[in-house]
């Protein structure tokens, strides 16, 4: 028998209520690292005629991010959540129409360095060792105004994105016209990531876009591993069918079960210098036959690893381990929507595009900090739904607020878990 439903009755409640409860797990990461301070001295005071200051704008939009807002009049939601904004410091909410006009008056390029600023001040913090930069381009379509053409035959912007792959920080991003060469800046780039991150990088990982003279002869100055897809030239094909047949070895996993490539390797001269390069080729069966050559589909790595330390097969693990970029790239585009922009003008949309980067840095750094190792790997959706986004009320108090959240037991106690090793662990404050 089916259970009656009663009539309802509707009111308004006058509680403090919100579905964003975990606003103070990101609020003593702020404050921890004197994050609002750290904005206003990078940004000045440009204020408004509401005392509305740099930090307020940026910290509005990294909530919006986490949020998971897809316009700037998302900010409404924010703006009608009392006891969100209860929960927050001393911060006001500008409106939308303030925001664009923010990031239209304060974008560009030289605002990309501040907010990578800003992140240098989250990393003193960082409690993860890493040591591999991935280095990978993304489209972002756009229909607004000044959107160029991509490879890809669609209208946006390519942003070049450096991630650590260890820890997943971003340290680097270059938000760049749609028309660009992937190929352009890598150098200079690989230099502006190593400035970014306090810790050593020593390897770089990259695709196609880093297989040029300058990248190869910058990573041997400066005592730098890189791992770089080539392209398959037909100097580098001719030198892979130079290697002898017996040379070829069917590759293992971890269980030593035989895999469905075989891997071999060759030198080959390159660069500005006619430098040696090592190469490490991957080869797997095509099924339908051609002369022995094109039997096969190859994927080739060039490398300066040591023979000593890395065969053919280690290199090709390696380098394929900065397959993980995609994943995080989709979250960035596709968990913050960052495949999305505002504003019809480049320089807008470059900085809000790096607020949205320095969102992301704030929720690895809360997973990295106050999260068990579990969670470290854990998605932004994930992360925003578990912990984040949880409803609950805020009550009053003279020294202290309460908050009453309505969630299983489990996300409760890991909300107290991380709100407390936020608080009291020492973490440097910069």
């Amino acid at each position: 028998m089916l259970k009656r439903l009663k009539p309802i009755k509707i009111s308004r409640s006058k509680e403090k209520l919100s579905n964003r409860i975990g606003v103070p797990l990101i609020e003593e990461l702020v404050r921890k690292f004197r994050l609002r301070e750290k904005i206003d001295e990078q940004f000045g005071f440009p204020g408004s005629n509401r005392g509305i200051i740099a930090s307020d704008y940026i910290m509005t939009l990294v909530y919006m991010f986490i949020d998971g807002a897809l316009h700037l009049e998302d900010v409404r939601h924010l703006m009608s959540d009392e006891a969100f904004q209860e929960l927050l410091a001393d911060m006001k909410l500008p409106t939308s129409d303030a925001i664009g006009d923010w990031l239209r008056k304060y974008g560009g390029k030289q605002s990309e360095t501040k907010i990578f600023q800003v992140v240098k001040q989250l990393l003193l913090g960082l409690t993860k060792q890493g040591e591999i930069l991935d280095i990978d381009a993304t489209i972002i379509e756009s229909d607004k105004g000044d959107a160029r053409k991509t490879y890809k035959g669609s209208y946006g912007y390519q942003p070049l994105l450096g991630i650590i792959s260890e820890n997943a920080i971003v340290v680097g991003s270059d938000f760049r016209e749609g028309n660009i060469s992937p190929q352009m800046g890598i150098v200079e780039f690989i230099k502006s990531c190593r400035r970014n991150y306090p810790q050593a990088i020593k390897i770089v990982r990259s695709d196609s876009a880093g297989w040029q003279k300058e990248v190869v002869d910058y990573c041997v100055q400066e005592g730098l591993v890189y791992t770089i897809t080539t392209d398959q030239t037909e100097g580098l094909l001719e030198a892979i069918k130079s290697i002898p047949e017996e040379k070829w070895k069917r590759s293992v996993d971890k269980d030593n079960i035989k895999e469905d490539y075989e891997a071999a390797e060759t030198e080959y001269r390159f660069g500005s210098k006619k430098r040696t390069v090592r190469i490490a080729a991957k080869r797997t069966k095509l099924k339908k036959q051609y002369d022995l050559f094109l039997n096969y589909s190859y994927w080739i790595v060039a490398t300066n690893l040591s023979k000593e330390d890395y065969d053919s097969q280690a290199i090709i693990e390696l380098h394929q381990g900065r397959g993980i970029m995609e994943k995080r790239i989709g979250e960035l585009k596709n968990q913050l929507n960052l495949d999305k922009v505002p504003c019809g003008q480049f320089d807008a949309n470059c900085l809000y595009f790096t607020i949205g980067l320095l969102a992301y840095n704030l929720l690895q750094m809360l997973k990295l900090i106050g999260l068990p190792e579990e969670y470290h790997t854990k998605s932004v959706r994930t992360l925003r739904y578990q912990l984040l986004k949880l409803a609950g009320k805020v009550i009053f108090h003279a020294r202290y607020l309460v908050i009453q959240i309505a969630a299983p037991l489990k996300n409760i106690e890991l909300f107290n878990a991380a709100y407390y090793r936020l608080r009291y662990s020492p973490i440097p404050s910069g």
